[in-house]
């Protein structure tokens, strides 16, 4: 959960994902998937396997490592989209892979509640 907060979307919302590939980056799937609020529109709550499975699927290999977004010189693409019913956001982020951004996104939704926002993942997949 994303608290309520004073600052901007545009600014949260990238904090977090690069907070998360981070912390794949360090090989806590674990703690980063307990992050993830509620499951996606298709009823999947994303576990620890799933995202490894993602990553191993999209590199065909074991030895693909998400390196820490700080590390990579270059922007990452990302795009913000508000829910035109206001309920929220969705938020693509390039995956950042063996030392380079990916062209496989993580697309996450940040879903109004009461006490902030609900992170989802809602898929990871290459656009």
């Amino acid at each position: 959960m994303i608290p309520s907060f004073t600052g901007k979307a545009e600014v949260e919302f990238p904090r977090f994902a690069r907070d998360w590939f981070r912390q794949l980056s360090r090989g806590e799937f674990r703690e980063a998937v307990l992050q993830l609020d509620e499951p996606n529109s298709y009823g999947i709550r994303w576990s620890e396997q799933q995202v490894r499975d993602a990553l191993r699927d999209y590199a065909r290999s074991d030895s693909v490592r998400v390196t820490d977004p700080d590390l990579i010189s270059s922007d990452a693409h990302s795009s913000l989209v508000s829910f035109k019913d206001g309920r929220g956001y969705s938020f693509d982020h390039d995956f950042p892979l063996d030392g380079r951004w990916s062209d496989l996104t993580a697309q996450f939704e940040f879903s109004r509640r009461p006490e902030g926002y609900a992170v989802v993942l809602h898929d990871i997949h290459v656009l």
